[in-house]
């Protein structure tokens, strides 16, 4: 009795609305309604259209806009590399070692060619000498 009661209750919840629904939609008073509500409807839906197209192509153009963000990001990333090696090998021409390096070895070639051409003149001290070396020119 109470499964068979339950089962009534659930039947006339679901037929209640089908019920209620079919005879409000063909009196006079309701298509007047519907006719007076479509046009704001209309109206709105095309608003809430328009809204989501424009918030479209704003989508659109402001994913365009990263992807050049992006692209301009990486050449200057690229640029700051180029510039950091660029400046490296400034330093290293002008870096106070190298610069004492090359004058030692100039000074070292100096006195070499000195010594060849003492050597060559018939001094025989200047060929028994060792070579100079750069390194104690530093």
């Amino acid at each position: 009795m109470f499964a068979r009661s339950i089962l009534a209750i659930t039947a006339l919840i679901a037929v209640a609305p089908l019920a209620a629904q079919s005879g409000t939609k063909n009196d006079p008073a309701h298509q007047a309604a519907d006719a007076r509500e479509v046009p704001q409807t209309q109206s709105l839906n095309n608003q809430v259209s328009s809204a989501v197209t424009q918030a479209q192509t704003a989508n659109a153009v402001a994913e365009a806009q990263n992807d050049l963000n992006q692209q301009q990001y990486e050449a200057d990333k690229a640029a700051y590399e180029q510039a950091l090696r660029d400046h490296h090998r400034d330093v290293l021409s002008t870096d106070a070692t190298f610069i004492r390096q090359q004058n030692a070895y100039a000074m070292a070639m100096r006195d070499w060619r000195a010594q060849v051409a003492m050597c060559k003149k018939g001094y025989q001290s200047a060929c028994n000498l060792p070579t100079p070396d750069p390194m104690k020119y530093m």
